[in-house]
């Protein structure tokens, strides 16, 4: 079989230093801004209808333990991990997350609100950075 190869922008990076969680993704595909933002609105929305419902623990159980709020919570995980996975294209919550519950509370915030919290701005500064990267590539070309 014959390859191309050429340089698709994707790194890998380590979770709280753990080298035994990698995740990879291209942290300059602009398509990760739009994937970002669809994904935290979802992720926004089915935390405030969960909290609506159910009350939870810190490690992301239902605290009443019934039935019902435990298939809630396992919804809205699924669903948070689906989102997260979305924007990086690839599954990134089990290095993240590994079998926690995204939903899990460490100091009063939710994993997956940390881990965007900490992911999104280096997204962004990588996209700046290919933008003027491009920016100045493009300026050679069209003489400015």
């Amino acid at each position: 079989m014959q390859n191309i190869n050429f340089n698709d922008g994707y790194k890998e990076f380590s979770i709280n230093n753990d080298e035994s969680r990698i995740i990879r993704f291209n942290p300059s595909d602009y398509g990760m801004l739009e994937r970002f933002e669809t994904a935290r609105n979802n992720i926004k929305e089915e935390l405030s209808r969960l909290g609506d419902g159910v009350d939870i623990d810190n490690n992301g159980d239902a605290v009443d333990g019934l039935a019902k709020s435990a298939e809630m919570v396992r919804v809205a995980s699924d669903i948070i991990r689906h989102n997260i996975n979305h924007i990086f294209g690839a599954d990134v919550c089990k290095s993240a997350f590994g079998m926690q519950s995204p939903l899990s509370s460490v100091g009063g915030k939710t994993l997956v609100e940390r881990f965007l919290d900490a992911v999104f701005p280096m997204i962004e500064k990588e996209i700046e950075t290919e933008h003027k990267a491009s920016k100045k590539r493009m300026a050679k070309y069209l003489g400015e």
